[in-house]
């Protein structure tokens, strides 16, 4: 079948809508990722971020007219490459081709060299393409159908970034790694102090995580920084989901030198507007969470040790909880993919793509 591809802006409805309404055709309604509000002010540049870059979305249609497929490329001007993101493709490599030559063709006009992807605009949004081990996602998982990889391949993007994240099973009680458990006395020994938020110091809490994260993640790939304001903005909302005990901040001389952060995975239930159902399966799910989603671990090089002590406290807290946890969307290679690693009942991956920018 023949497609079309062109670029729009956020003026045009009939392509604004079919946009936003293309990934409800391609999920079942527990798999879909999409949070619609959060695109629609993204390409209309209302974002909290949108400051920090244009949007330009892509539609391909079919000889219907139908749409096809999808993706958002965002240009950043101090960056030799542009990013794709928000894709959506039916399992059709013709499609894709006509998508990424578009996309192509764009990145070209606006001087960059490259097309990196999947990114939802920012590293603060959504990035990464999931690659195996599909159904049911976790809460903050990137998800996507299991044929994308495919298409990405088929079209001469290659891998420049690979994740995993870690299924763990019920820890038991009586566990001990005596490689972690030693490690949180020997640091309350030098003064550290463990912590978590509660209700009334969780904002106080969430602008500490913040200056960490600035300073720990900056080497990270598609990173880019972005105010304290702005940090709150768009994390404050964790604040209805988090079970406050699965949160721990560690001061050393009353500074934050460290935390990890992890929720209850409630699935899809945190995309999109905040329904009277949803928040009742969030209420239901806090009470009696099956799930921990460890979604961030930051420690200062100087206090080399203290992600383990770290790690320890959160292991005695799920044994406490009985429940299962997944360590989320960790770099390959990096030591924290392998805590616990007698623990691990499963593995998913995740792969970041790039192509030169040239046509399929």
């Amino acid at each position: 079948m023949k497609y079309t591809a062109y670029t729009f802006t956020a003026d045009s409805s009939k392509d604004l809508a079919d946009f936003l309404s293309l990934p409800k055709k391609l999920y079942k309604k527990n798999e879909l990722p999409q949070d619609r509000k959060e695109e629609q002010s993204l390409l209309r540049g209302t974002h909290t971020l949108s400051r920090y870059f244009r949007v330009i979305p892509v539609i391909v249609r079919d000889g219907n007219g139908k749409a096809a497929a999808r993706c958002a490329v965002t240009i950043y001007p101090d960056r030799s490459c542009a990013y794709f993101g928000f894709l959506e493709c039916i399992n059709d490599r013709d499609a894709a081709k006509a998508l990424f030559e578009c996309a192509d063709k764009t990145a070209s006009a606006e001087g960059k060299s490259s097309l990196v992807g999947p990114v939802d605009c920012s590293f603060w949004i959504r990035y990464r393409l999931k690659t195996d081990n599909f159904g049911s996602p976790y809460t903050g998982e990137p998800y996507n159908p299991d044929y994308y990889a495919n298409l990405l391949e088929s079209c001469g993007f290659g891998s420049c970034g690979e994740y995993i994240s870690n299924q763990f099973g019920r820890i038991p009680e009586e566990y001990r790694d005596g490689k972690f458990s030693r490690r949180l006395p020997q640091f309350i020994q030098k003064g550290y102090e463990l912590k978590s938020p509660d209700s009334s110091s969780f904002d106080r809490c969430l602008r500490e995580i913040y200056h960490l994260i600035i300073e720990l993640y900056s080497d990270f790939q598609t990173f880019s920084s972005i105010t304290e304001e702005e940090f709150t903005t768009l994390y404050s909302p964790l604040k209805r989901i988090a079970d406050f005990s699965m949160v721990k901040i560690a001061y050393f001389k009353g500074e934050a030198v460290g935390f990890f952060v992890s929720i209850p995975d409630i699935g899809n239930a945190a995309r999109g507007s905040l329904t009277p159902s949803k928040l009742i399966r969030i209420l239901r799910t806090k009470r009696k969470c099956s799930q921990y989603i460890l979604l961030y671990l930051g420690i200062k090089p100087e206090h080399k040790g203290l992600g383990k002590a770290l790690t320890d406290e959160l292991c005695r807290t799920l044994a406490e909880n009985g429940a299962e946890s997944v360590g989320a969307l960790i770099r390959s290679g990096k030591v924290n993919g392998s805590y616990f690693s007698k623990l691990v009942q499963k593995k998913y991956e995740y792969k970041l793509y790039s192509r030169e920018v040239a046509t399929c």
